[in-house]
């Protein structure tokens, strides 16, 4: 049986998880404690809510689903193997690891008086288990590259003439959007929720971008500007493509859909995968550029730890140092690479001489 991964909303959630949720996230007052997931970000709130919405899922799709009996009763040793053993075949590793991982995490908010510390251990071992199919490592690409392909990319569409309107529009939103991620890498709900006005706020050199708490995953708030060079292209796309995108719609939201709607989470993932080949030489997600992002600092600016936080929106540095210790073994592994490529042409400029090596 395939595992429907649907998301139940809080309003379909049983009336005793709705009632346990609404008190984890209250704010509590003078008088009153707030409740356990009152001070989380509101992305990590709204990411852990899925994530038990979709255990829901599950045990409704399983006939295990009792609406008269509390969490604690249903997140069992053999609900969560019959879990585990469900997700095993359609997600990886690291995702197993994440989403048990998650469900570890809300359950001591919604009852708090149990003990967890064994589910803990269950996502522990995962994710001790769980390895990256595709390491990072040899992804990673110089970020002011990156971004010099996508501007000389924007450069191109503007100067060409518009043969297909609305494909020369999502053709330079799409390299808009990509050059705006490795400049100011963002994550995809994030740069999927800005808002013309809201976020996006014109100075008087420029734009500047602001976000609020509820907008971050570490909280904030966080504001930079805009890059210089990425102004008249952002100008030329408020100003010419984004109205023609529209469609006579009327909203605030800056990435438009070419049915003149805004653009979804997943319709960024979309656009990045099909869009990155193109502007970037290769299909590169958001994700990854974060991390292209944060490695590029660390090659370029060893001291800048705390530069790497900010732009990432890490709440501390002890998330943007492992990216220092990738930079570490890449620069270990170019200089290696240059000392054997230098070994090699010695060995080749004594043998055309006719000298032992």
């Amino acid at each position: 049986m395939n595992t429907n991964r649907h998301a139940r909303p809080v309003a379909e959630w049983p009336a005793l998880d709705r009632g346990l949720w609404h008190a984890a996230c209250e704010t509590g007052g003078p008088l009153d404690e707030a409740g356990a997931a009152a001070g989380w970000a509101m992305a990590t709130r709204r990411s852990r809510e899925a994530n038990y919405g979709r255990w829901l899922t599950f045990l409704d799709q399983r006939g295990l689903l009792d609406r008269n009996a509390g969490p604690a009763e249903r997140v069992t040793p053999t609900t969560v193997r019959l879990y585990i053993d469900a997700l095993r075949p359609t997600l990886a590793p690291l995702s197993l690891w994440t989403t048990l991982d998650q469900l570890a995490a809300i359950l001591p908010a919604l009852v708090p008086d149990t003990d967890w510390r064994w589910l803990r251990r269950v996502a522990g071992r995962l994710k001790r288990g769980a390895t990256n199919r595709r390491p990072i490592a040899p992804r990673i690409r110089n970020a002011a590259d990156l971004y010099q392909r996508a501007v000389t990319v924007l450069d191109q569409i503007e100067a060409a003439p518009e043969a297909r309107p609305f494909g020369h529009a999502t053709a330079f939103r799409d390299a808009l959007m990509i050059a705006l991620t490795v400049s100011r890498p963002m994550r995809r709900r994030t740069l999927a929720g800005l808002r013309v006005g809201q976020h996006l706020q014109p100075t008087s050199n420029g734009f500047v971008i602001r976000l609020e708490p509820e907008d971050l995953k570490c909280g904030g708030p966080m504001s930079f500007p805009l890059p210089a060079s990425l102004v008249p292209h952002m100008t030329r796309y408020i100003a010419h493509h984004r109205p023609r995108l529209l469609q006579g719609h009327t909203h605030d939201a800056l990435w438009i859909t070419r049915e003149g709607q805004p653009m979804t989470i997943n319709g960024v993932s979309s656009r990045f995968e099909r869009a990155t080949p193109t502007v970037l030489g290769e299909r590169i997600n958001p994700h990854l550029l974060r991390h292209c992002a944060a490695t590029s600092i660390a090659l370029d600016d060893p001291q800048g730890a705390r530069l790497t936080a900010a732009l990432l929106g890490h709440s501390t540095l002890r998330t943007s140092e492992r990216y220092y210790t990738m930079a570490q073994g890449l620069e270990a592994s170019r200089r290696y690479q240059a000392t054997l490529t230098d070994h090699i042409n010695r060995l080749r400029r004594a043998a055309r001489r006719g000298e032992r090596p």
